[in-house]
């Protein structure tokens, strides 16, 4: 190596910084014959090849090797990369001419003819001309560079050079390794919870344990117009909530792989406060893409933001094989999460917003964590502000499951009822659905009163009077779930109904509930009571 270059200053910066190693591998070999430096990182899972060219030794010298070659040789040392998700990882080979002048439009058209053929080719070649004098770059990568270094590479052109001691990687401080306490903590919870949603479930389960709708909603479920209503306390809950066995072992597993690396990583405190915000940032962002009628759950938007956050904070460990698997573990649960298959949870489908929600959230605390993380400390900055969430967090969910466990009834008592879309539009309709209506839904007193109103047509009093006595007989459902008018429409049919079989002093008793109201609506009913002297005492 020439030590006076840059070509050579560069080098030592890819072997101190990145991890990078002098030399490189048997199929790789031709490229050393061609460039003035050739460097490796190979750790398991990735593999690198940087060919410098170093113009300030030698002006005339350009890279000769031609893209076919070169590709050839890519394809030899695909073996020394590993798999994602069943898919071979590239190898990148990075031609780096470095010297004085921009070169011209022909060493330009020479090395933009570097890259690969295809968007999914498994080697990817990228060209580059270093301008020492004016301190500039020229790549042929996409972007102009901006996402494989440029700026980096111009700052290291025109920066004052570092000693070599200077430029090796500094040590940074890592905890210790420990036992995943709070994430088995967690997935215990997570469990616990969906263990409940089975024992005190509202209706028939939608599929093998799984969970009706109205389960998913009473438990807490993410339910945009009831979030809207005030129930904040959904934006919590849902995270804990899941729609059936699979849902919970998928996200089990993936809050498994995140937590053995986090939790000694950054420390339990730092670890819930990721855990917490996550699950927050995939909620809201989940009220926000999702349609109205949608309940979400899962604790997916929260492993989203640990699984972004240890993506980042990977980069605390030294370069090497080490961090390379954390980061492919970790993109392997990311990537195929944010492929937005489908857009909500009911039906066994794929909340993309929240899993899109958390993984920002995840990665953008990761980022602040990162900078602000001093090299001699073995946890990240803040941890009075990370308590201080923590507490906060705890105090949110248990109020949120007390609020859970005081509505839980109401649900129940809700599912009895008529759902909204099958109430009848008229009389007629009403008289006409009423047996199937009572027979489905013999809690409700509106489908009690509807085939009370059938029966008196048919002249069937006794049968009037028995639908209309089981509806009033409902009573913690009339006094919670309707206005009163309801119930006392119902006890003025029933007045009636008793006056036409002779039983005048239990009519009476009954009309005066309705005698008293002077509700609108009971009007006409009120008048036929006053015409059958049911409202004189």
């Amino acid at each position: 190596m020439n030590e006076d270059s840059f070509a050579s200053y560069l080098a030592k910066h890819y072997i101190g910084r990145k991890g990078f190693q002098p030399g490189t591998v048997p199929e790789a070999e031709p490229l050393a014959q061609v460039c003035d430096i050739v460097l490796t990182q190979a750790d398991g899972m990735s593999f690198q090849v940087v060919c410098i060219v170093d113009r300030e030794k030698n002006p005339q010298k350009t890279f000769a090797m031609p893209l076919e070659a070169l590709l050839e040789i890519g394809q030899r040392c695909l073996k020394y990369t590993g798999k994602v998700s069943g898919q071979q990882m590239p190898v990148t080979l990075q031609i780096v001419e470095v010297g004085p002048g921009p070169g011209s439009p022909q060493d330009r058209q020479r090395l933009g003819a570097l890259k690969r053929k295809s968007a999914f080719g498994k080697v990817v070649p990228i060209a580059w001309r270093l301008d020492t004098t004016a301190g500039r770059a020229w790549t042929n990568a996409p972007f102009g560079g901006l996402l494989m270094g440029k700026r980096a590479m111009e700052d290291l052109m025109r920066g004052p050079r570092l000693a070599d001691k200077d430029l090796q990687a500094p040590q940074l401080a890592v905890g210790r390794e420990r036992f995943p306490a709070l994430t088995i903590a967690l997935l215990a919870v997570l469990a616990a919870v969906f263990g409940a949603e089975l024992y005190h479930g509202i209706g028939e389960w939608s599929g093998p344990l799984a969970p009706s709708i109205q389960t998913l909603v009473a438990f807490g479920g993410l339910y945009k117009p009831a979030v809207l209503d005030g129930e904040w306390h959904r934006l919590f809950t849902s995270t804990l909530l899941h729609g059936d066995i699979l849902h919970l072992v998928f996200n089990g597993v993936a809050l498994y792989m995140a937590g053995m690396v986090l939790e000694s990583l950054v420390g339990r405190r730092w670890y819930f406060t990721l855990f917490v915000l996550g699950g927050l940032g995939g909620s809201l962002m989940s009220l926000a893409v999702n349609p109205p009628t949608v309940v979400s759950v899962g604790a997916s938007g929260a492993i989203m933001g640990l699984c972004g956050a240890a993506l980042v904070c990977s980069f605390r460990y030294p370069s090497g094989p080490a961090r390379t698997q954390i980061q492919m573990a970790m993109m392997q649960v990311l990537i195929p999460a944010l492929i937005p298959i489908a857009t909500t949870r009911t039906g066994g489908h794929i909340d993309f917003g929240a899993h899109l929600g958390g993984a920002v959230t995840g990665l953008v605390l990761g980022f602040a964590m990162l900078r602000t993380w001093k090299p001699d400390q073995e946890r990240p900055a803040l941890l009075p502000v990370a308590t201080l969430v923590c507490v906060a967090a705890v105090t949110a969910f248990g109020l949120s499951a007390l609020r859970v466990v005081r509505d839980h009834h109401g649900y129940t008592l809700d599912a009895v009822l008529i759902p909204s879309r099958e109430l009848p539009a008229s009389n007629a309709e009403a008289k006409d659905k009423a047996p199937s209506l009572a027979k489905r839904f013999p809690r409700d007193p509106r489908a009690r009163l509807y085939l009370a109103s059938a029966l008196l047509d048919a002249k069937d009093l006794p049968g009037a009077e028995r639908e209309l006595r089981a509806g009033l007989a409902e009573n913690e459902i009339l006094k919670t779930k309707f206005k009163p008018e309801l119930e006392a429409r119902m006890r003025a049919l029933l007045a009636l109904v008793l006056d036409d079989q002779g039983k005048t002093a239990e009519a009476k008793s009954e009309a005066q509930s309705t005698c008293g109201i002077s509700a609108p609506a009971l009007a006409q009913m009120r008048e036929l009571l006053v015409q059958q002297r049911l409202c004189d005492k």
